[in-house]
């Protein structure tokens, strides 16, 4: 049985899983935005203290 797709599949199917990679994606902006968060935090602490 082949399972070779058409260049139409295959690009559907790369789109879709480009849409979960980098900074745009649900997953990449949460990483990004908490990491943002600890950086504030921790420059917090070091001029202010606990």
């Amino acid at each position: 049985m082949d399972k070779t797709l058409s260049r139409e599949d295959e690009w559907k199917y790369a789109e879709k899983s480009l849409e979960w990679h980098g900074w745009g994606s649900p997953v990449g902006l949460a990483i990004g935005l908490v990491g943002v968060g600890l950086a504030a935090l921790l420059v917090r602490f070091a001029i202010l203290g606990f």
